[in-house]
């Protein structure tokens, strides 16, 4: 009997694990609690689909270091509970690039200057982008000095 119209699917943040076909989440179980089995302080000003606080979570800084950049869309999406038609006007671009982008199919996201335009597009702290730079997913409260690792309101692109 042939199997071959049978998918693998993987998880979107680790990209290791392999999902059951019972599992209709895109995340294994580990990756899905890292990300969500806490609470999230909420930015009050903003609208509750931005996920800023999903910038400082293992798995968002684990896919950053390794330059993931899907990873990095589908961990977003899914912690900001946006579609990517959502994200794509939000960001100024369309839903079949986010698409393109997630399936890796086209590789525009690796250039800063779309990074950066996506990042300012979703209210990102660029302090959140440093796991890119330095290759390492280590905390931002590790790398940087003082109290608070993001700025308040998730904002500071500066």
């Amino acid at each position: 009997m042939s199997h071959a119209g049978t998918v693998t699917r993987v998880c979107g943040s680790c990209r290791k694990t392999r999902l059951s076909a019972y599992n209709t989440d895109d995340f294994c179980t580990p990756c899905r609690r890292a990300l969500f089995d806490r609470e999230h302080p909420a930015d009050p000003g903003a609208g509750g689909d931005l996920a800023t606080w999903v910038w400082d979570t293992a798995p968002m800084r684990e896919a950053l270091a390794r330059l993931d950049l899907q990873a990095v869309l589908v961990i977003y999406r899914a912690a900001a509970g946006v579609t990517r038609r959502e994200l794509g006007e939000r960001a100024g671009l369309s839903e079949s690039v986010i698409w393109y982008w997630e399936a890796g199919r086209r590789q525009g996201i690796y250039d800063i200057r779309q990074l950066l335009k996506l990042a300012d597009s979703v209210q990102a702290p660029r302090v959140a982008l440093l796991p890119v730079i330095l290759g390492q997913p280590r905390a931002l409260s590790d790398l940087l000095p003082g109290p608070a690792a993001l700025p308040a309101g998730g904002v500071g692109h500066g």
